[in-house]
């Protein structure tokens, strides 16, 4: 990264990183290499009922299994593309195999935040709302920002009644007593 690449990313206004996203084959596998590598226990399962997802501009049926655990303060999310058209994660897959796919920056306001990187001449490559069974809505936009800072980039707003509440582990535990996640 050089010093333009600091400017840009200091236009983005980002937080600091919340989340490593890593694309996996299996999640049962994957659940168990991670807890034997970095100790991460619990994982939390979101219960997702309803999604819309549009990848290249295209609306596209997904269904994803996914399931986040922490290490400190780093939330970690591992992606298991069940069934569906083709995507961000299959693409990752299909080029190099299973393996860290995002970071991901947890954000209020994620229109504004999405305007402010497509100003800054990025165009989001999938992004799309998912709804759980407890009422939580997450938005989330990935970037293609390999060539700039050596990763694409998620952006992630959590909202519940319409208010923004983040994804620490505090809210996966508030999250399985409403029905949102279970534990694994």
């Amino acid at each position: 990264m050089n010093t333009t690449d600091n400017s840009l990313l200091k236009n983005l206004k980002l937080p600091a990183m919340g989340q490593l996203g890593i694309v996996v084959g299996k999640m049962g596998p994957a659940i168990a290499h991670y807890y034997n590598l970095l100790g991460i226990r619990p994982w939390y399962r979101a219960k997702i009922v309803e999604s819309d997802i549009h990848y290249r501009g295209k609306p596209i049926e997904l269904e994803l299994d996914i399931a986040v655990g922490y290490s400190g303060g780093l939330q970690f999310e591992l992606i298991e593309v069940i069934r569906g058209e083709d995507n961000i994660y299959t693409e990752l897959i299909d080029s190099r195999g299973q393996g860290i796919h995002h970071i991901g920056f947890v954000v209020s306001g994620i229109s504004e935040r999405i305007e402010i990187f497509k100003r800054s001449g990025f165009q989001p490559l999938q992004h799309g709302t998912l709804r759980t069974r407890g009422k939580a809505i997450t938005r989330f936009a990935y970037f293609d920002t390999l060539d700039q800072f050596g990763y694409i980039t998620e952006l992630i707003q959590t909202t519940l009644f319409g208010v923004s509440v983040g994804m620490s582990r505090w809210m996966m535990k508030a999250g399985k007593l409403i029905g949102d996640v279970e534990t694994i």
